[in-house]
């Protein structure tokens, strides 16, 4: 019996040269969470990064309370929305929620800030490197998360996207919101729990 959820049926591939299918989080946070962070981290000894933090997170710095409260709300919703999907909210699910802020925290400043930004001062094009940082994007979660080629082309465009927020705004707190928030739309359940309706049918 198929034990993936609605979300990750629908956008992973069959068993290939890639692997097998991902149905457990500690599969998840190891081929993807765990090498982004580990390349987020990488980035961050690089001798202008603190620089660039600061100035990202100027806003955030200002009104703290502004931006917790924020948060705050968002997380609610976002809860809100996985309770609706299956009228369950344990330990599991709200942590899923938690892993995907934490994804969304390292993605951005790797993708959105940080290779665009540093390889900017190093004298390449915004726009250009901007484009091949969002393309990398788009294919890591091809050869991490095992989606389908038309789910990598949404990541990356969805990444040009929010690489023109950040172009416009310059806040990476902002960013990440965004990011968050369609991170967990798209992939609401914890990895290898069924859907409300799948556990009714069982």
């Amino acid at each position: 019996m198929n034990q993936l959820a609605p979300s990750q049926r629908r956008l992973q591939r069959a068993p290939d040269w890639t692997g097998d299918r991902l149905d457990r989080f500690s599969q998840v946070a190891l081929r993807h969470g765990l090498p982004g962070a580990l390349l987020g981290a990488l980035c961050l000894l690089h001798p202008e990064s603190g620089t660039l933090l600061r100035e990202a997170l100027t806003g955030l710095f200002a009104d703290p309370a502004r931006y917790l409260l924020t948060g705050t709300l968002v997380l609610v919703l976002l809860l809100a929305h996985v309770w609706r999907l299956d009228r369950r909210l344990d330990a599991g699910a709200v942590g899923w929620v938690l892993y995907l802020l934490a994804v969304s925290v390292w993605e951005e400043w790797l993708f959105r800030l940080a290779i665009p930004h540093l390889g900017e001062a190093r004298g390449f094009g915004l726009r250009e490197v901007a484009l091949a940082s969002n393309i990398l994007f788009g294919l890591l979660h091809y050869f991490t998360l095992r989606w389908k080629w038309p789910w990598c082309l949404g990541a990356a465009l969805g990444g040009m996207a929010l690489s023109r927020q950040m172009t416009e705004h310059f806040d990476l707190a902002w960013v990440v919101a965004l990011h968050w928030i369609a991170t967990c739309l798209n992939t609401p359940r914890l990895p290898g729990r069924p859907s409300r309706r799948a556990r009714s049918t069982a």
